[in-house]
């Protein structure tokens, strides 16, 4: 499903840059209004085909380095090979994804809290999570088909 209903311009994110300790450089906004446009996360390549014209290759990768360094972009891994990006916006969240046709849909009812803990407890190494990646499997609506007839028990 969409992401936040929050609308981000750029004066917004200028401020977010700045307080993160960036220079909000023209290529910089770019990249952080496209990815506040999308509903899914996005692959590196997407973003550098989208920004064809406007900026290099090289350029949207020193950007994507450095703003999931600075926390404003987190970044995701769909099984895809490749790893995709989407804006930080403070919101705890985790994916559902489609094995076959790569649908994306953003799971909010994930309280990982209790669970951090528990790991915290049982852990001999470890007193401290600082991060934690979650995404979920499986076929969408769309590609699961007709539901099969079940056969009547005897």
């Amino acid at each position: 499903m969409a992401k936040s209903k929050i609308k981000e311009s750029g004066s917004e994110f200028r401020r977010m840059l700045r307080e993160h300790g960036c220079k909000a450089t023209p290529p910089r906004l770019l990249v952080l209004e496209l990815l506040g446009k999308t509903k899914e996360p996005m692959s590196a390549q997407a973003l550098i085909e989208t920004l064809a014209g406007k900026t290099d290759q090289a350029t949207v990768y020193r950007i994507l380095k450095t703003l999931k360094h600075r926390g404003l972009i987190r970044q995701v891994d769909l099984r895809h090979n490749h790893a995709h990006y989407e804006l930080s916006r403070g919101d705890e969240h985790h994916h559902l994804v489609c094995n076959h046709c790569g649908k994306i849909e953003d799971v909010r009812l994930c309280d990982v809290g209790a669970t951090h803990q528990a790991i915290l407890r049982h852990s001999k190494h470890f007193s401290k999570i600082t991060q934690h990646a979650l995404e979920f499997y499986g076929v969408c609506t769309s590609c699961r088909g007709p539901e099969p007839i079940s056969e009547p028990h005897p």
